[in-house]
């Protein structure tokens, strides 16, 4: 059985990672023995409420004592890098919440340790396991060679998620700590997915601002269009909405997928249209399952001594991608993307 430390005891840690860890599916193989908590007060409280786990206010002081398989960061991504460079130091397999770092220099420095290292990443880019992704990446697949696609995501919330500290401005609201607002956020889900979905892009064009939060110091609304050999891919965020929503459209010659923010799709092949259920991608609930899929194959990967650098691949192009959505916002202009 692989043993595992939890790194931050927020809100992701709590409702879908420990959840997904004690799940049917994975309280076999892998056990959460222990977490690493920096707030003194979250500490305390949470050795009363979950006191099968042993906190610790340090990596070192959980080290000296708990012998462990891997971590699981959940912290914040300002706080990625160093905790990644402990892991790789001490040896430990490491899963990690995006985004992997809030730089593409820091992610640079740490893939290039990361490639050389006996050392399974597993970035948390649970939305490739998603039911309804996988819907779009099968019609997708089945394409011919020459047939170009349009898609259209649009990812509409209320406001940045406040975490567990509701009293509290939201941590992704200072950029220092979140690396950014709505693109950084949410927006890197579909970065991944996009690549994913076409491979890398040829260019980034971005526009982002600030529709009903002039008073965050990061954009609260992003635009960015992605130009792929085999299509383009258009990607809508906003936390300026009055309710929580996800849609996404994606048409070909040949058909075209409809997805409304419902429990289901609208395929059209050939002039012939079906309705497929899917998750609801507003509902948070069904993404405990979406971390069940991405764990096991982490603890499989693990298991099997099969080391790959599929994930670490994954998140340092995606931190490239999003370095250059932001290089184009700021220039206001269209990035010529792998040229340089």
């Amino acid at each position: 059985m692989l043993k595992g430390a939890i790194v931050g005891f927020g809100k992701i840690a709590r409702t879908n990672h420990l959840v997904a860890f004690r799940s049917e599916e994975l309280k076999t193989s892998i056990d959460i023995t222990s977490a690493v908590e920096s707030n003194a007060n979250t500490r305390e409280n949470c050795k009363k409420e979950y006191n099968e786990i042993n906190f610790y206010e340090s990596l070192d002081k959980m080290f000296e004592t708990e012998k462990i398989n891997f971590i699981d960061i959940t912290t914040p991504p300002k706080y990625h890098k160093e905790i990644i460079e402990w892991a790789i130091y001490k040896g430990i397999h490491i899963i990690c919440e995006k985004p992997f770092t809030t730089s593409y220099a820091e992610a640079t420095e740490l893939y290039k340790t990361l490639i050389e290292k006996n050392i399974l990443f597993v970035p948390c880019h649970q939305y490739k396991y998603s039911p309804l992704w996988g819907e779009f990446k099968s019609f997708v697949d089945e394409l011919n060679d020459n047939e170009r696609i349009f898609l259209q995501f649009n990812v509409f919330r209320t406001g940045a998620d406040p975490g567990l500290s509701v009293n509290l401005p939201p941590w992704r609201l200072n950029k220092e700590i979140s690396g950014g607002g709505i693109l950084s956020d949410t927006g890197f889900h579909y970065l991944y997915l996009s690549n994913w979905l076409l491979g890398k892009p040829l260019r980034v064009t971005t526009v982002n601002q600030n529709l009903a939060h002039n008073q965050y110091q990061v954009e609260d609304t992003s635009q960015i269009i992605l130009e792929y050999q085999q299509g383009i891919i258009q990607i809508n965020l906003s936390w300026a909405y009055h309710s929580r929503r996800n849609e996404a459209k994606l048409i070909s010659k040949s058909g075209s997928l409809f997805y409304d923010g419902d429990s289901y799709i609208i395929k059209t092949k050939n002039e012939k249209s079906e309705k497929i259920s899917v998750p609801d991608a507003s509902d948070k609930s069904h993404y405990t399952n979406l971390y069940i899929k991405l764990f096991s194959d982490f603890t499989k990967s693990v298991q099997n001594k099969n080391f790959h650098k599929k994930g670490l691949e994954d998140a340092y192009n995606t931190i490239y991608l999003l370095d250059k959505c932001y290089q184009s916002a700021c220039k206001n202009k269209t990035i010529e993307l792998y040229n340089e």
